[in-house]
């Protein structure tokens, strides 16, 4: 009897596991883009590039790949890559395809490789990766040599390691001509099509558009400008949680980084226990990138009955990823980036380009018919640059000048970008990296500057952590390192705040911030994994922001011990700070600024050292050193910030001597105390 029983269970087990791919593959078949799949393989095999538009929804991000490997067109023991600008989008597709092919990550055929986190096996075939994990592996093999087809995919994006990729798969292209061995697509929702045409001239490319499956979207924008966006975001999400009360359809917010969605999702969570009983549920899911990726997947779940999923993104979800269901888009009409001020980089808020509003609107459109608040006014909409300025025009350029240098290009200036960055921001890159020691007086790369290049983490952080292996205070500095890697580790409710203040209390530091940032990763490596829950929440900290930091913080040590197998990672957090304050000048000593007087009312004031023109910045008062007194006559910052005045963060109090100790060509005359 418990075999018949055993036996039929197993029948419908199968059996719904047959319905299940069946109800998969009737959804493969009914995308825009499976009508194409002969012309787009047809053109595979007779052109070397191509380059294909296929507008959101043809489905091209997840079937293009599984249409080449399921033609056998990769040769064997060879793979397919397929990039992606952002580590949430890598992984998302590749679990997406991975279920359509009805297999495992890991193990199976697909996997992906994003930074700190490599599910990929000798028995990957399709292999999902962020852009710059594969400008790494070209590192090492410039020409590319395991792969038989590398997809680009989201090219509009022009992130700077895509762009580095577009001259380096011109390159292997060029190198395995004879073999014609390689295929490379270029994809995207919306291209400059003849741009990429003239580039990859040589390789003779097709070029294919795509239609989409797209319905009407209505528009609305604001009268006027408003004054606080984060309450607007509020109060248009919970109008139209209220006014939709048939509740179809889940609502898009695109907000400007970590720190505003965790504001919002706290917000929202508020309002959404006080709703009147009549009225659904809200469900906020929060999605970017610093997130564990067990969270980040909630936002792809399909809400439960009487419930509206309200879903909280940075623009990863313009066209990166694509969440089902959506029907309602609140665009703030603005986006957090890196740009490159005076000679330094600092990260700001600024409007999208109209291009990015579209693809924003558009995502209320993909099933049915929506609706798209624009926070903005037209007027306003209509002053908005036609497209994005791409990144390798906006900020600095160490780690292109490091990577290039590593693959055997000495002269970085004359290597075929798709679109030349500028000149002066190349040679400052150039002087950047001499001055910490990568590269030879005649632009040789040095032995320091290979060590730099092999870690995942830019070149000046990369040198704080060698130095902090001689130093003897590793661990420290990786914490450290670590720390900054993720956007925030504190919020602060509104309602709150005196509270959450206080409760930081403990972890202040009298040596800066980023020894306030040891102190807390200290307490939370020191409590016991059932204790952390509670101790985030005791003291207003973000518990999945630590959760990352621990990953990441690991993967460096593991880093530093490939590039260094002979150096000592044994050393133990240290009450004494000097160490690794020494180790971060040695990595930041351009970021020094010391106590002069002003030009502009006569009083002391911070002034940086090592720009061209010295510049007045004020510490920010977020600051652990904003209020204290006496002030150190020099300290290092993590970051300059922008807004209505020049503000340095991320402040840390040091010495004179280190600085000539660190950099003695920048340092060995300097006496600013006048």
């Amino acid at each position: 009897m418990a075999s018949t029983i055993g036996s039929g269970n197993a029948i419908a087990s199968k059996k719904r596991q047959w319905e299940a791919q069946q109800s998969m593959k009737e959804v493969r078949e009914s995308l825009p883009i499976f009508a194409w799949k002969k012309t787009i393989l047809d053109n595979l095999r007779k052109h070397r590039v191509l380059i294909l538009v296929g507008e959101t929804g043809s489905g091209k991000t997840t079937q293009l790949p599984q249409y080449v490997l399921e033609s056998h067109m990769t040769a064997p023991h060879k793979r397919i890559a397929v990039t992606q600008p952002r580590r949430v989008a890598a992984i998302t597709v590749a679990q997406r395809v991975a279920a359509e092919m009805n297999t495992t990550i890991p193990g199976g055929p697909v996997g992906y490789c994003v930074r700190f986190d490599d599910t990929t096996s000798s028995a990957t075939k399709l292999k999902f990766m962020t852009d710059g994990m594969l400008v790494r592996e070209a590192l090492l093999f410039p020409d590319l040599a395991s792969y038989s087809v590398i997809v680009l995919d989201e090219a509009h994006e022009r992130s700077l390691q895509t762009d580095i990729l577009f001259g380096i798969v011109k390159r292997a292209l060029a190198s395995r001509g004879v073999k014609n061995d390689l295929r490379v697509v270029v994809m995207s929702a919306t291209l400059d099509v003849a741009l990429f045409q003239n580039f990859f001239a040589a390789s003779d490319p097709a070029v294919l558009r795509i239609p989409g499956r797209t319905h009407p979207v209505d528009i609305f924008y604001t009268i006027k400008p408003l004054p606080d966006y984060l309450d607007a975001v509020l109060i248009t999400t919970l109008q139209i949680h209220l006014d939709e009360k048939d509740n179809t359809g889940s609502i898009l917010v695109f907000l400007t980084g970590q720190e505003d969605i965790e504001t919002m999702e706290s917000l929202l969570n508020d309002y959404a226990t006080r709703l009147p009983p009549h009225v659904p549920k809200l469900w906020v899911c929060p999605i970017f990138s610093a997130m564990p990726r067990e969270s980040q997947m909630l936002a792809f779940e399909p809400a439960p009955p009487n419930v509206r999923k309200v879903i909280l993104a940075t623009n990863i979800a313009e066209t990166s990823i694509t969440i089902n269901g959506v029907r309602f888009v609140v665009d703030t009409g603005l986006v957090k980036q890196r740009s490159f001020v005076g000679h330094m980089e600092t990260l700001q808020i600024e409007p999208i380009s109209q291009a990015q509003a579209w693809q924003r609107s558009g995502r209320a459109g993909r099933e049915a018919p929506g609706v798209c608040y624009r926070l903005f006014p037209e007027a306003k909409f209509e002053e908005l640059a036609t497209r994005a300025i791409p990144e390798i025009k906006r900020v600095s350029l160490e780690v292109v000048v490091l990577q290039l240098k590593c693959m055997g290009i000495d002269d970085v200036l004359s290597f075929e970008f798709i679109e030349r960055p500028n000149t002066k921001h190349m040679i400052q890159a150039l002087e950047k990296l001499y001055a910490l020691g990568a590269f030879t007086p005649t632009g040789t790369l040095t032995d320091l500057g290979r060590n730099v290049a092999s870690l995942p983490v830019d070149p000046m952080a990369s040198i704080m952590l060698l130095k902090a292996i001689e130093l003897g205070c590793v661990s420290d500095a990786a914490s450290i390192v670590a720390m900054l890697s993720v956007e925030s580790i504190f919020y602060m409710p509104r309602d709150h705040k005196e509270k959450a203040a206080a409760s930081r209390a403990p972890f202040v530091s009298t040596d800066g911030d980023q020894l306030m940032l040891l102190n807390v990763y200290n307490a939370y490596a020191s409590c016991s994994v059932k204790q952390r829950f509670k101790w985030a929440k005791d003291h207003f900290i973000n518990l999945r922001a630590m959760q990352r930091v621990e990953s990441v913080r690991d993967q460096l040590v593991r880093y530093l011990r490939q590039a260094k197998p002979d150096a000592d990672m044994t050393s133990s957090a240290l009450p004494d700070t000097v160490p690794v304050r020494k180790a971060m000048v040695a990595g930041y000593f351009l970021n020094s600024a010391t106590r002069m007087k002003s030009a502009l009312n006569g009083t002391q004031a911070y002034h940086t050292m090592c720009l061209p023109k010295r510049e007045e910045v004020k510490v920010h008062p977020s600051s652990v050193m904003f209020m204290r007194n006496p002030a150190p006559r020099y300290v290092l910052f993590n970051e300059l910030v922008f807004t209505s005045k020049q503000y340095i963060r991320g402040v840390v109090p040091i010495e004179k001597e280190w600085l000539v100790e660190a950099a003695p060509n920048f340092f060995h005359r300097v006496d600013h105390a006048k």
